[in-house]
Order: C-alpha cells, then sequence, then structure tokens
C-alpha cells in the first residue's frame, strides 16, 4: 500500500473518530476544547497562520505556507490545488461562495513530520437558505517549515443537509 493511501485512510479513520467523539462528548468536552490557539507549541506559528489567512481570506498568506508543489485536497469535494498560487485561488473561490466561512481550532497532535488537527468548518453556502457548521479534520505534511499537503476531510452530505440543498448540489463551474 503506498503511503498516501495509508494516509488518506488514517485521516479518513481520524475524521470518523472525530465525528464520533464530537457527537457524544457532550457540553463539557466542548467548552474544554472551545480554542482558537493550539495548545503545542511546535505547531503554533504554522496553525495560527493557516487559520488568520483561512478566515481572513488572505489566500497568498495561505499560500506562503506551502512548497512550489504543495497540493491542498478538499477530499469532500474533490477539489484540487498546487503550489502557493493553487492555494490562494482556493481560499478566494472558497470564501466567493461561502459567505461568513470561518474555520475553528478543536485540537491539534504533532507527529514528525504530519500535524493533523480537528477544527470547526462554518459558513452559508450562496442560495442555500441555511449556514451549515461541520466538524472537519486536516492532515498536513511537512516538508522542511512547508506545506507539501494538505489533506481536508468533512461530511459533503452534512454540509449540503445543513445548508437546506439537495444531496446532489453541485458547486457553480
Amino acid at each position: 500500500m503506498s503511503i498516501n493511501r495509508h494516509l488518506a485512510r488514517i485521516a479518513m479513520a481520524a475524521a470518523l473518530g472525530a465525528s464520533v467523539l464530537l457527537a457524544f462528548a457532550g457540553v463539557a468536552q466542548a467548552k474544554a476544547s472551545d480554542r482558537t490557539t493550539p495548545r503545542h507549541p511546535q505547531c503554533s506559528a504554522l496553525l495560527t497562520t493557516w487559520f488568520g489567512a483561512w478566515n481572513s481570506n488572505d489566500g497568498k498568506r495561505l499560500g506562503t505556507l506551502f512548497t512550489a508543489d504543495g497540493h491542498y485536497t478538499d477530499h469532500a469535494f474533490g477539489a484540487a490545488f498546487t503550489g502557493p498560487d493553487g492555494v490562494a485561488g482556493w481560499v478566494t473561490l472558497s470564501h466567493a461562495h461561502i459567505a461568513g466561512l470561518h474555520g475553528k481550532l478543536r485540537w491539534e497532535e504533532r507527529h514528525g513530520d504530519e500535524v493533523v488537527f480537528g477544527w470547526t468548518f462554518s459558513g452559508q453556502i450562496t442560495g442555500a437558505p441555511h449556514a451549515f457548521s461541520v466538524p472537519a479534520v486536516t492532515v498536513v505534511r511537512l516538508r522542511g517549515a512547508k506545506i507539501a499537503a494538505n489533506d481536508d476531510y468533512y461530511s459533503r452530505a452534512d454540509v449540503l443537509k445543513q445548508s437546506g440543498l439537495p444531496a446532489d448540489w453541485q458547486p457553480p463551474a
């Protein structure tokens, strides 16, 4: 099995685990993990910049975190972008189609050259009758101090259901 396939399986299991934990953890857990700053010093600069850029629609700032060939993949919508300019374009595109787009860090762990973090992804898709707020898990693989791969995992079905959109809805071209 390739390392990428193995990492994808780990990330999907982590996403499922995070969803289950969030569903059963209750109010006490939500309050304990309701934070916007990382708790691991080695993750601090990376995640502070990642969330700051994502939440402020500063795609170029997020792009500076990536290697020239770094990949950003949103597995829920099957979108993939390469390099700093591609990442910047993804952030701009996301904000153009999701009003109030926001990410809030819930937890994070670092294991060697990988950072895995759980967060809440929220906003309102343009034209949708309701906003959404879903748990997400991101796996980041580093090459030196830069991101070589960023894989986002969350439930597209939950986003669409909460938004009041049909299950077969597709984003505009």
